[in-house]
């Protein structure tokens, strides 16, 4: 496989690709205090382990709390996915989103040329001011 040319961006392509590998297969391992926690990408916890001697009954520890954060997190992206679906059930959502679609294929709207003003009624229009009192004009 070809090398890019230095300062050459590389294809979209590959940058993609690797996005794609960081999201399916990233994650973190942090460890403080006895306590490890490998978290992925896309935010589930894969493990939570608790050194047994920092904490006794760490073993059983670890797992009940990743389990219990994933089971968090699902259920509060099953409460998000359930409001996503009555907002997209509303007719008032609907009739925009239709109107919105069909938008490429309707004509513009016809602009409505100014009328031509004589010297006298185009210096009365421009000189007005909305802050200036009409004496002041």
């Amino acid at each position: 496989m070809n090398s890019p040319q230095p300062g050459t961006p590389e294809p979209l392509s590959t940058r993609m690709g690797r996005l794609a590998g960081a999201m399916n297969s990233g994650h973190a391992v942090l460890q403080e205090r006895g306590v490890v926690v490998d978290v992925q990408a896309n935010g589930r916890v894969a493990s939570v382990r608790v050194d047994e001697y920092s904490f006794p009954g760490g073993s059983e520890l670890g797992p009940l709390i990743a389990d219990l954060i994933n089971r968090a997190r699902a259920q509060a992206q099953a409460e998000v996915e359930h409001l996503i679906r009555d907002v997209e059930a509303d007719p008032r959502l609907t009739d925009l989103v239709e109107q919105i679609g069909d938008a490429p294929q309707r004509s513009l709207p016809t602009v409505v040329a100014a009328p031509e003003l004589d010297d006298d009624e185009d210096f009365y229009h421009r000189g007005r001011s909305r802050i200036l009192a009409p004496d002041d004009w």
